[in-house]
């Protein structure tokens, strides 16, 4: 493998970190027990069945982002990157532009430009991922002008 196939060393792991899977999963379960809580001693009179399919729509809803957040991973490889979650994002080697890396300590992402012009990020929760991050950054400057 080159040095120009550096970028490309297969790394792959979870999108989020701990930190922001922790503070993700209070914030879920605490609007989640807060409504409950609000039904059970706010809510004037009954519900109908209407509202409560609407109720139980939005907690299933908030349920399932939750999830999908919690196994989201990254992937770096020789084809590209790669996120999956509640929507998958993709990237091909052979369609990025330039490449950058943003966010905080425990939330880092690539963010990387398209040669068409699409934005796209991509969160990596590990510390492979964030150095993988840092390859492609290195290798996907963005152009002079």
């Amino acid at each position: 493998m080159s040095a120009d196939d550096d970028h490309r060393t297969p790394t792959s792991g979870a999108a989020y970190g701990p930190a922001f899977r922790a503070l993700a999963s209070a914030v879920t379960f605490g609007l989640l027990g807060y409504g409950a809580w609000l039904i059970a001693f706010e809510v004037p009179g009954p519900i109908s069945g209407n509202g409560w399919t609407l109720i139980g729509a939005c907690a299933l809803m908030m349920l399932a982002n939750w999830y999908l957040m919690l196994r989201a991973a990254t992937t770096v490889d020789g084809q590209g990157v790669r996120q999956t979650g509640l929507v998958e994002r993709r990237v091909a080697w052979d369609d990025v532009w330039y490449a950058r890396m943003g966010g905080f300590a425990f939330s880092r992402r690539l963010v990387v430009r398209t040669i068409n012009g699409r934005i796209r990020y991509f969160f990596g929760g590990t510390p492979q991922l964030h150095a993988a991050f840092a390859r492609v950054a290195a290798r996907y400057p963005k152009p002079r002008r």
